[in-house]
Order: C-alpha cells, then sequence, then structure tokens
C-alpha cells in the first residue's frame, strides 16, 4: 500500500470511527433505551449481585445464563458500564470495518465504510450488545487476516465466540464465503480449523448447558434475505474484483436456508446480517461502476430499506413504551413481596417489550418465563397454540409451580 492509500485508509478511518462514536453517544444518553436493553440490565446486575453463576433460578422457571449465550460480555458490562461498553464497541466496529474495505477494495469502499457507520449505530435500538460487540471482535479478526495474522485472527475468533455465538456464525460464513471465491483451500486450511475448533466447543457447551430452545423462522421472514442474496449474486457475477462477495452470498444463502430448516436457537436471528445490506450492496454495485442502472438502483434501494426497517421499528416501539419505567412495575412488585411464598412462581402475561422478564427478577422474584423467546420452546410451546382452553393454561401454571399471575395493561 503507498503512502498516499495509507493517508486515505487512515483518513477514512478516523471519519468513520468518529462518526459512529458521536451518533451512538446520543443515542445512548439522549433518547429511550432499546429494545434489549431492560434484559441486558438485569443480567448484568445479577452478576454483580451473584457472581458468575450459571443457574439463574428467576427466569424460565431456572435456567442456565451467560454460558451458551454470551461469556464474556456481561462480566465487560459489569466492569465499564453498558453505554460504554456499547459505544466502545460500535465506533471500534466502524474502524475495523472502514480497514477491512478499504484494505480489499481501495478507495471505491468509501461510500460504503461511511454508510456502515451511520447505520450500525442503530443497533442501539434493538440493544443487541453482545452481539455489537461480538461484530467489533470479528471485523478485526478479518483485519487480521487480511494482515496474514493468523494467530490474532485465532484470538478475535474466541472472542467473537464468547461474545455472541451468533457473531460467530457470520464471521463462519465471511470466511467460508472468501474461501469459496479463492477455489481452493491451500491457504485457508488454519482458519478453517480455528473455526471448526470454535464451534465443536460451542456445540459441546449446549449440550452440556443448553436448554433446547429455538427460535422461530418464518417464510415471511425468510423472503427478504433471499431476494437479497439473489441480487447480490446477480450484482456480483463476472466481477473479478467482487469474488469475495460472490462467495459471501452464495454461503449466506445456504446459512439462510440452513436456518429456515434446522429448527434451532438461530433461527429468524441469522437475517440480522441485514444490519449491514446496505454498506455491502455500495460496494458491490461500486466495484461494477454503478452499471447497469436498472440493475445496480433496485439493489440499493432494496438493500437500503432491508437494512433500516429493523432500526426504524425498534425506535419507533422504544419511544412509545409505557411499561418501560420501573415504576409502572412497582405496585406489583410491592404486593408480590409482601405475599409471595420463596416456594412459588409468578407468572406474567407478557407484554409487548418484556419488561416484567427485567424488574420482577430484579427485585428477587422468580417467574416463568422471562426475556428470550427461543427460551419458550419446547417448554412453553403451549402457549403458542391457538387451541389453549383453560384446562391446559391450569395444568401448565400448576406444572410450573404459579402463584400469581400478573396480567398488566401496557400492550400485551
Amino acid at each position: 500500500m503507498s503512502t498516499a492509500d495509507r493517508r486515505l485508509l487512515a483518513r477514512e478511518a478516523t471519519i468513520s470511527t468518529a462518526v459512529a462514536a458521536t451518533l451512538a453517544a446520543f443515542l445512548l444518553w439522549a433518547t429511550p433505551p432499546g429494545i434489549d436493553w431492560a434484559a441486558h440490565a438485569y443480567q448484568r446486575t445479577f452478576l454483580l449481585q451473584h457472581g458468575f453463576q450459571i443457574w439463574n433460578n428467576f427466569w424460565y422457571a431456572g435456567r442456565n445464563s451467560f454460558i451458551t449465550y454470551s461469556l464474556i460480555y456481561y462480566p465487560l458490562a459489569a466492569l465499564l458500564g453498558i453505554k460504554v461498553l456499547a459505544l466502545a464497541s460500535i465506533a471500534m466496529a466502524a474502524m475495523a470495518f472502514s480497514i477491512v474495505v478499504f484494505g480489499q477494495w481501495g478507495h471505491v469502499s468509501r461510500l460504503s465504510s461511511r454508510s456502515f457507520a451511520v447505520l450500525w449505530v442503530g443497533i442501539i435500538g434493538a440493544a443487541a450488545f453482545p452481539f455489537a460487540l461480538a461484530v467489533s471482535f470479528a471485523l478485526l479478526s478479518i483485519w487480521a487476516l487480511q494482515q496474514g495474522r493468523r494467530g490474532r485472527f485465532a484470538v478475535g475468533s474466541v472472542l467473537t465466540l464468547a461474545a455472541s455465538p451468533l457473531a460467530f456464525v457470520l464471521l463462519a460464513v465471511v470466511v467460508s464465503g472468501a474461501a469459496l471465491a479463492r477455489g481452493s483451500l491451500r491457504n485457508v486450511r488454519v482458519q478453517i480449523a480455528v473455526l471448526a475448533g470454535c464451534a465443536v466447543g460451542e456445540l459441546l457447551l449446549y449440550r452440556l448447558f443448553g436448554d433446547g430452545g429455538r427460535f422461530p423462522f418464518q417464510t415471511l421472514q425468510l423472503l427478504p434475505g433471499l431476494i437479497f442474496c439473489g441480487i447480490g449474486l446477480m450484482v456480483t457475477r463476472g466481477v473479478a474484483a467482487a469474488k469475495p462477495l460472490y462467495g459471501l452470498f452464495w454461503i449466506y444463502l445456504a446459512a439462510l436456508l440452513t436456518a429456515y430448516v434446522v429448527p434451532s436457537s438461530v433461527g429468524s436471528n441469522i437475517e440480522r446480517i441485514r444490519y449491514l445490506a446496505l454498506p455491502l450492496a455500495l460496494i458491490a454495485v461500486a466495484l461494477r461502476h454503478w452499471r447497469p442502472l436498472w440493475l445496480v438502483v433496485p439493489a440499493v434501494v432494496l438493500a437500503a430499506v432491508w437494512n433500516a426497517t429493523p432500526i426504524a421499528v425498534s425506535f419507533l416501539r422504544v419511544s412509545s413504551d409505557p411499561e418501560a419505567s420501573p415504576a409502572y412495575w412497582q405496585p406489583a412488585i410491592g404486593y408480590l413481596q409482601a405475599h409471595l411464598s420463596p416456594s412459588w412462581r409468578v407468572e406474567v402475561v407478557d407484554t409487548v417489550e418484556h419488561w416484567p422478564a427485567a424488574y420482577l427478577p430484579d427485585a428477587g422474584i422468580p417467574i416463568v418465563r422471562g426475556w428470550y423467546r427461543q427460551s419458550d420452546f419446547p417448554q412453553n410451546e403451549l402457549l403458542y397454540d391457538g387451541g389453549l382452553g383453560a384446562r391446559g393454561d391450569e395444568g401448565w401454571l400448576r406444572r410450573m409451580g404459579v402463584r400469581y399471575v400478573l396480567l398488566a395493561d401496557a400492550p400485551t
């Protein structure tokens, strides 16, 4: 890389990092908490109060915490605080993304890296902070690969998995896509060995501590991802510089179909790559010089819509949620603390944003359900059956050891 290119890279990385950090700071400190915020706040509090306890008796009639969801996020959040860690994760991801795409494609990646700096901040609306932390590690791992630092790639892969198994899956998709583009396993054996070793370790943890939960993945959720992959393949086909993207779209297509067919805790979460949809599309069309317009314009528009939709929905939901305040739940908490025996649990009829899953356990009140929908299956699957009657409901409450049922007047 020439001196001029290094200066341009430093400039782009600085701009992307500064933009992402500024926007993230504003959203973190000046807007309502994101959708999953309370879940992370509760688990951070649980860690501070009880240490790294694997078993948590306050969610889902008892479940394993941390070990299969995120090993390192909550200790780091306890040390730095949720907001500071989120800010660092987002800024680091923006910096690493700009370096990775510039290192691969040069100055044509500038629009892509800047769009990532703006759009990636939208993850704050969902408050998917373990995933955000893991993505920053994943991007640093890819950067290490570009530099030929296989040891650093191995460390980054382990950190990615420890922060979020979902992000590790997406890292494996990217690395596999690059290997497919090469058409040979000659120079990727170390990467494959590292990823395979991490995957085996994670599967062992799920075997030992998993709850058998699964996250739904409906056909209507699958279709946008298939369209994104299809258009991506059309845009990158035959473009020599876009071979890594071409391989990525093929591997991601396979990952989508696998997650759809095979029930697992991943489910429709595999589509979280949509937070990078527009930056990826902008690279793809730039590599073919924005021609032909009939192909590249729809590709960019559809990617932008798919990218922006979850961000807009997240912020609209959190800005109008009446149940987010602790004061809303205080009367119920006070009553339950005065009347609930330690031998019983509480069933809270689920609300739109699941806030009671944070406030009641934080007050020492065990509940039957919790924050993560995938953990409802198969234990609480009957609650999703339209034919559940009074007898079935009563039987389920008795099996779960429920003494009180709490029905809020917030949206359910």
